[in-house]
């Protein structure tokens, strides 16, 4: 038991997410991600989004759709899951909201996983 104890507290080991006070735990829409995109920039809150890359633009562009509509994501490529993934295959895409007036909305992954069904 101790050993077990010792062990979550090494970084890196523990895959927990924070779900205290200030953490919504919302999985946003395209569509509210660009209607609080200035917002949400401004206050570097993590957004996830769950949905479908459909297009990939440059190594590491990428067009992400969801019901309500498309927006940009940047992925580096250790983000990525290991499992190949194709446009229809389900995503959470988790990340913080780059806005710009000049070249539109687009978001920052830093986290992308495969949903489970």
């Amino acid at each position: 038991m101790f050993l077990a104890g010792l062990l979550l507290m090494i970084p890196g080991i523990s895959h927990g997410q924070y779900t205290g006070p200030g953490s919504t735990g919302k999985v946003y829409t395209v569509k509210e991600i660009k209607e609080k995109a200035a917002k949400l920039d401004k206050s570097d809150e993590t957004v996830t989004l769950k949905g479908s890359i459909v297009k990939q633009y440059n190594s590491d562009t990428y067009l992400f759709r969801d019901s309500t509509g498309e927006i940009k994501v940047e992925i580096k490529k250790k983000d990525l899951p290991a499992t190949p993934f194709n446009d229809k295959t389900e995503l959470l895409i988790t990340g913080e909201v780059d806005f710009d007036l000049l070249e539109g909305t687009e978001v920052e992954a830093d986290k992308v996983e495969l949903v489970k069904k």
